[in-house]
């Protein structure tokens, strides 16, 4: 209601106390609000390289903030560290009719560390301030500089002038570099940059704009936003990092750069030489050893994130893991192969994103960074190993690794790759469920049930992480796998050497069917229905990328109360298919009472245009109705 006063005010033409013309809410053409949160009223990004390692980062934002859904447009953060120097570093406060309120007070600006889960200590921090206000529209002004050295590959630029429900007024970005290197980019939405010699010639401007967006709104299963918004990613094509130079002229170059960071820090200390023969050369294959030497991994070490200076980039040596019995996923990537070049197996390290849905998925045709994740990948047996999971049996890469490019370091430079796809069969369940319903409706509900794949990962993770059953079994219960947690029988364990997990539970459901009159209505799949939907659309404007992968079969085996019989059974099988998936059940009943219900659901990868939307949804709204069937039964009748 505030907004749209606000809006009132100044559309009839109130007065306006002393203000920032520029910065008044009635500036913004209309095309620019609609559907708009907030709105980018400028943006510019100055990055110039004054070498191969170092440069400078100047931005100057100004947003205007519509409503709440925004709020977060009002934080500014800056990550920085020991090769970085932050400035300049400003935040301004504006009403809706441009009039300053105020600027960020000192104490309203934090400066922290910038650790996250499972990191040890590093030396990022990240200097942040969160400016508010009480009334909407309202407008935040942020200026930075940041100073970087030996800034490597993390510190090249990336431009992404709006987000979802945001429009632009208007935006830039300029990229500086010496004549003798190159900047390197690629752009979703944007034109070729403008490109000039400056400084004599010494120096070589690369400059984007952009202006009069309007917002669009967010969609589940788009693409990413780097390929749905205006987007421009860089990298320098000659870079330095302490005292190691590189490439970004190729996958070639960029693999040869990681391998000399990786180079000579594989050397094994005696004892753990010997142990690893003592545990590997009894054993007949190449699968056996790796096996076994991946067990003395998750026995010994375990995962923390140690990442000091040259530390993001560069693996500990294998002796400081050996030594403190951790470290980061690089750390524990180069320590198990070099156990394995111990026994002559050759095992490359491989940098991974690990996200469901990557931001930035990495092509073939343009180098860059775009990792967060070192694996090991051994040649001979094609095989992928994550070293920072204690739990996970060997050869499973993990949920979220699958069906990407990833870079292999091998001896000759990088090689990119891509990971396994995941198909329907390396991801489900397999789950049978038998229900005993008792004449007051109530039911015994007996429970066996086999995860494989993703699904199996948090249950074993809760297994190894989780001790007290009565906690396991409240987890279970507000994740949807168990009814309740008052019964018996409970088991649940996890396959050493495959990504299996078994589940048996065993309990009394009061009321599961529902009575009236003479009747029972019973709900044949009461507590595992696959309820979602997308949300419905007037209009879809990206493609959609379903990336699901996942074969789903429950079995129910219903037995009736003695002296009831079915009066309502519906179709005995339905079919329903789409280029997303095939779902299909099928029920049988005997005269004796029972009735079997067998259901399988299969989810497949799918790469649909936009206009596809709603018989995609469509498909859901009926798997969901689908799900939701139930049997009618009644006491028998007397001829």
């Amino acid at each position: 209601m505030k907004t749209l006063i606000l809006w009132l005010a100044i559309s009839c033409g109130l007065p306006l106390m002393a203000q920032d013309l520029s910065l008044s809410l009635f500036t913004i053409p209309a095309e620019l609000r609609e559907n708009a949160h907030s709105v980018v009223r400028s943006y510019d990004k100055i990055y110039r390289a004054t070498s191969s390692r170092q440069a400078t980062l100047y931005v100057r934002k100004v947003v205007t903030i519509v409503d709440p859904d925004h709020n977060n447009a009002n934080r500014l953060v800056v990550y920085y560290d020991d090769n970085s120097k932050i400035a300049n570093f400003k935040a301004t406060l504006f009403d809706g009719f441009g009039k300053k309120i105020r600027s960020a007070k000192k104490a309203e600006i934090e400066d922290i560390r910038a650790t996250g889960g499972g990191t040890f200590y590093d030396d990022s921090r990240v200097r942040t301030t969160t400016i508010t206000h009480t009334t909407y529209p309202y407008t935040v002004e942020f200026e930075y500089e940041k100073k970087l050295s030996n800034f490597g590959i993390v510190e090249f630029p990336q431009w992404m002038p709006m987000g979802y429900n945001e429009s632009v007024q208007a935006a830039s970005f300029s990229a500086e570099v010496p004549a003798d290197n190159e900047l390197l980019y690629r752009t979703n939405e944007l034109s070729d940059p403008e490109v000039a010699t400056i400084d004599g010639g010494a120096r070589r401007l690369y400059q984007w704009s952009v202006e009069n967006l309007p917002a669009r709104s967010y969609e589940a299963f788009a693409p990413p936003s780097s390929q749905t918004l205006p987007y421009v990613r860089t990298v320098l094509k000659q870079f330095d990092v302490g005292n190691y130079s590189g490439s970004m002229a190729s996958w070639n170059d960029f693999g040869v750069f990681m391998g000399k960071l990786i180079e000579g820090r594989d050397e094994l200390p005696d004892n753990l030489r010997s142990l690893v023969h003592e545990t590997a050369d009894g054993l007949s294959s190449e699968r056996e050893k790796i096996n076994a030497l991946y067990r003395l991994l998750q026995e010994r070490t375990r995962y923390v994130g140690v990442q000091l200076g040259i530390g993001g980039w560069q693996p500990f040596s294998a002796t400081y893991v050996e030594e403190n019995r951790y470290g980061d996923c690089k750390a524990l990537s180069n320590y198990l192969g070099a156990m394995l070049a111990e026994v002559d197996i050759e095992s490359y390290p491989v940098l991974i994103d690990w996200n469901d849905r990557s931001f930035y998925p990495v092509a073939e045709d343009f180098t860059t960074s775009a990792f967060n994740h070192m694996v090991l990948y051994v040649p001979s047996e094609d095989m992928y190993l994550e070293c920072t999971s204690n739990v996970n049996p060997p050869g499973y890469l993990g949920d979220g690794k699958g069906d990407r490019n990833v870079l292999w370091v091998t001896p000759e430079g990088g090689k990119l790759m891509r990971t396994p796809a995941v198909t329907p069969a390396d991801n489900g369940h397999v789950r049978t469920v038998k229900i005993t319903v008792q004449e007051d409706g109530a039911a015994l509900f007996q429970l066996r049930a086999g995860f494989h794949g993703a699904s199996q990962e948090n249950l074993r993770y809760l297994l190894h992480g989780e001790k007290d059953q009565t906690k396991q079994l409240e987890w279970l219960n507000r994740n949807n796998l168990l009814p309740d947690v008052s019964g018996k029988n409970y088991s649940l364990n996890c396959d050493p050497d495959e990504p299996v997990a078994n589940l048996t539970y065993t309990t009394e459901v009061p009321g599961y069917a529902r009575k009236l009159g003479q009747r029972f209505f019973v709900p044949l799949n009461k507590y595992f229905r696959y309820d979602w939907v997308p949300d419905k659309l007037s209009e879809r404007q990206f493609p959609i990328r379903q990336q699901t992968a996942k074969f789903l079969v429950d079995t129910v085996r219903l037995n009736l109360p003695k002296g009831m019989e079915i009066e309502s059974l519906g179709e005995a099988e339905t079919t329903i298919e789409h280029a997303a998936g095939e779902y299909r059940a099928v029920v049988n009943a005997s005269a004796e009472g029972h009735l079997t219900w067998v259901r399988t659901l299969k989810l497949v990868p799918a790469d649909l245009p936009a206009e596809a939307y709603p018989d995609y949804r469509q498909f859901f709204v009926d798997v969901a109705k689908a799900d939701r069937r139930q049997v009618v039964i009644r006491k028998k009748r007397t001829k």
